[in-house]
């Protein structure tokens, strides 16, 4: 079966003929355009002020906030292009040096290394020396079992070894080049068995399941079982929890909508419209959604100047989630999908 036809099974299972216009459930597109431009206010403002903070790559702080710009950038908004790419140049910057150091490079995980490309991707960045040498020691680092292991766990970013596998191999095959190729198939097909057969146990790792599933030409079947588990995690008030004994958040919510976008499912299905609601009755009035953390410090805690104190490396995220689920509610969609 093609992916066309995983497309045309979800959408008729998963299409209700509830479906109504967004204006009518949601409220106005003004209320989500005001709220997508609030929260882009806030993690531009984060992704700005951390290079004066650190000099080491983020997950939380570079890729998230300018996934959210290029997905506001694609619905119709103008964010900081010139920050968008000094993100990038700090990032290829920071792991230049990581390569350089035998040390560095020796503890750098995957799901970092994965989250570094996407980041580049995101600015376009083309293949070059270093993107040939961030593949070249991810392919070290696949497991027996055919995963990338997640290195530090830090919830819920650096928590799922099934984002971290499903991202490694993703930016790996968007980077690779004649001379990796085979090797990255190779490994992409070891990913395929291993994800094909694991359990999710959180949010994220349902959210990164089904996306790597599709990815990866999967059993539609299979894809359809992951959709209706995703669907089926909605709480009572329209959000998703990270985990099944916590309570909704913009993090899981946000980063649940993305996904099932990108797998197709409509913005105009009533999940989505619910999603979205909870994400405008929860969003405050700086812009921000605030997300309580999970993560131990691994390092000496700085204030970046973002809302929510020690609270703000997750909260940013979350934000970064909410703001691109929220502009994917608006009615001119161009996000590539898989």
């Amino acid at each position: 079966m093609d992916r066309s036809s995983i497309y045309i099974i979800l959408i008729t299972v998963f299409t209700s003929s509830a479906i109504v216009n967004a204006t009518d459930e949601w409220g106005s597109e003004k209320s989500i355009r005001q709220a997508v431009r609030q929260g882009l206010a806030v993690i531009q403002k984060a992704a700005r002020n951390y290079p004066e903070n650190r000099s080491c790559f983020s997950c939380h702080h570079q890729t998230l906030p300018m996934q959210a710009m290029v997905v506001a950038r694609q619905q119709g908004f103008q964010p900081d292009e010139k920050l968008l790419q000094s993100q990038a140049k700090f990032t290829l910057s920071s792991f230049d040096k990581r390569l350089k150091s035998s040390e560095r490079r020796a503890s750098t995980d995957p799901i970092h290394l994965s989250f570094g490309l996407w980041a580049l991707d995101l600015a376009q960045h083309p293949a070059d020396e270093t993107t040939e040498a961030m593949i070249k020691l991810l392919l070290k680092k696949q497991q027996p079992d055919g995963s990338f292991g997640r290195g530090s766990n830090r919830p819920p970013l650096q928590q799922s070894v099934v984002t971290s596998t499903v991202l490694t191999v993703h930016y790996m095959r968007r980077y690779v080049g004649k001379k990796q190729n085979a090797a990255v198939e190779k490994a992409a097909a070891r990913a395929k068995k291993w994800l094909e057969s694991v359990k999710p146990k959180t949010q994220e790792d349902l959210n990164s399941r089904i996306g790597g599933l599709a990815l990866l030409r999967s059993d539609p079947k299979l894809i359809a079982k992951e959709m209706k588990a995703i669907l089926k995690a909605q709480r009572k008030d329209g959000g998703w929890a990270q985990k099944e004994d916590m309570e909704s958040d913009a993090y899981a919510t946000g980063q649940t909508l993305f996904t099932l976008q990108r797998v197709r499912l409509p913005v105009t299905h009533p999940a989505y419209q619910r999603g979205v609601k909870f994400l405008l009755k929860t969003q405050l009035k700086d812009g921000s959604w605030f997300v309580k953390t999970r993560s131990k410090p691994l390092q000496t805690f700085f204030d970046n100047g973002d809302p929510h104190g020690k609270h703000q490396f997750i909260s940013i995220p979350a934000t970064s989630w909410g703001t691109a689920a929220l502009a994917l509610a608006l009615p001119k969609r161009k996000l590539h999908r898989f």
